[in-house]
């Protein structure tokens, strides 16, 4: 075998190799979670975390960037994390302006306090939980969300 030859070879796995990984990452691609934090600091690290678990976070301090953004990516977001200070009516209003984009994006609302649990989840949060609550339990939740989509869209 010729060094020619063998460069030709070197190329064709080389093509292979790269042609592979980006059918992979078409068929399997992460999961798009989007963060609504007013904190700038634990906005970066909920983001962080979800990014050294494999999802695509995307990071927001309002619910009206987040709410553009998604419009954007014409609906194709997988979870939207609404978290922080935000006062109970805007969570309502960015709730109901999600659902109106795409009724199948999974909500997860972490709140401080309890009051409005029952109208959260009645006008479209999958999920409700209260702060404190660790970067880390935040994605186990994540994927749970995405998982009850995956086992429902198989049924």
């Amino acid at each position: 075998m010729s060094a020619n030859d063998f460069r030709t070879v070197k190329s064709f796995i080389i093509f292979d190799i790269v042609y592979i990984s980006k059918l992979i990452n078409d068929y399997m691609q992460k999961p798009r979670v989007f963060v609504v934090q007013q904190d700038e600091d634990a906005n970066i690290l909920l983001s962080g975390m979800l990014c050294l678990k494999g999802i695509e976070a995307h990071k927001f301090t309002t619910g009206e960037d987040c709410i553009k953004k998604i419009k954007e990516f014409k609906g194709k977001v997988d979870v939207v994390i609404i978290s922080g200070d935000i006062a109970s009516d805007r969570y309502l209003k960015i709730v109901l302006s999600i659902k109106e984009i795409n009724n199948n994006i999974k909500i997860l609302v972490i709140a401080e306090e309890d009051s409005e649990k029952t109208r959260l989840l009645g006008y479209g949060a999958d999920e409700f939980t209260l702060k404190p609550m660790s970067p880390e339990n935040v994605a186990d939740k994540v994927f749970m969300l995405i998982s009850r989509e995956a086992i429902l869209d198989n049924r």
